[in-house]
C-alpha cells in the first residue's frame, strides 16, 4: 500500500514537470467549443470561419446554443465569442474519434493570438515529441484548470496503445493515434476533449472522446488528422461554396 502510494505521488510530480500554464500566443490556433456560454470542448481554428472539434462535443447541442471563444487562454473570458452558422459531422458522429467541421456565423480577424494552423499530411513516428494544449483537468485528483495548459507528450506505438486500451475496454480505431506524457496519471479529462495535438506548428491530431480520467489509462487517443485531411478539406469546400451543411 504505500509503495503504491509512493508511485501515486511520482506520477503526480511527473505529470507536473510535463505541463505549464501558457499565453493563447503559444497556442493561437487554440478555440474553446461553448454550450450555452460555458467551456465543453477544446477545438481548433482551420480557417477564418472554420474551427473543428470532436464530433460527440457538439453532436447532441441545438445549434443556436454553440458558440467558439478564441483569442483568450482564459476558459470563459477574454478574446471573441462568435456564434456557430452550420456544422457537419464525420459520418453520424458516433465514434469517439469522429471530427466536427463548425461553420462560425461571422469570420474571425486573424491576427497574434488567433491564428489557423495547417494539417498534418504524414503520420507521427512513435517517440515524437509533440504537445497537446486544453483546459481539462490533469487527472481525477485535480479539478479542471480555468486557464489555457500544455502538455508535452509522446507518440506510441499504436499496437501496444490498442492493446492497452482493449483491456480497458476501449477500443482505439485505426483512425486514432496514440500519444502520453511522462507519468501514468493521465492528463486527457474530459474538458481536454477536442484539444490540438500538435508537432512542427501543425495539426495532427485532436484527442478523442472517452479519453475520461481513470489511473490505469495512461496513453490519450486522438484523431488522426492526417488520415482525415482530404474529408476536412473536401467538406469545407461544400460548406463555403455549396452552402452544404
Amino acid at each position: 500500500m504505500l509503495l503504491k502510494g509512493f508511485l501515486l505521488l511520482f506520477s503526480i510530480a511527473q505529470i507536473a514537470a510535463d505541463f505549464k500554464s501558457i499565453g493563447i500566443e503559444e497556442a493561437p490556433w487554440q478555440a474553446s467549443v461553448q454550450i450555452n456560454d460555458k467551456h465543453h470542448c477544446g477545438g481548433v481554428i482551420y480557417s477564418e470561419d472554420i474551427i473543428l472539434t470532436i464530433a460527440e462535443c457538439v453532436r447532441k447541442a441545438r445549434l443556436e446554443f454553440i458558440s467558439v471563444r478564441v483569442g483568450s487562454a482564459q476558459e470563459n473570458a477574454g478574446g471573441t465569442v462568435l456564434k456557430v452558422k452550420k456544422m457537419r459531422l464525420q459520418v453520424l458522429g458516433l465514434r469517439p474519434n469522429d471530427v466536427a467541421i463548425l461553420l462560425l456565423r461571422s469570420p474571425l480577424y486573424l491576427h497574434g493570438g488567433i491564428q489557423a494552423i495547417p494539417l498534418a499530411t504524414e503520420l507521427l513516428v512513435p517517440g515524437t515529441n509533440a504537445s497537446v494544449t486544453g483546459w481539462g483537468q490533469l487527472s481525477a485528483l485535480n479539478p479542471s484548470s480555468k486557464v489555457l495548459l500544455r502538455v508535452d507528450v509522446q507518440i506510441q506505438d499504436q499496437l501496444k496503445c490498442a492493446t492497452n486500451n482493449a483491456l480497458k475496454g476501449r477500443l482505439i480505431s485505426v483512425g486514432e493515434i496514440c500519444a502520453a506524457p511522462a507519468g501514468e496519471i493521465p492528463y486527457a479529462c474530459q474538458g481536454f476533449v477536442g484539444g490540438p495535438l500538435v508537432a512542427n506548428n501543425r495539426l495532427y491530431g485532436m484527442l478523442s472522446w472517452q479519453s475520461a480520467c481513470d489511473v490505469l489509462n495512461k496513453s490519450g487517443a486522438y484523431a488522426n488528422i492526417a488520415m482525415l485531411k482530404v474529408w476536412i478539406e473536401s467538406t469545407v469546400k461544400l460548406i463555403n461554396f455549396l452552402g452544404i451543411g
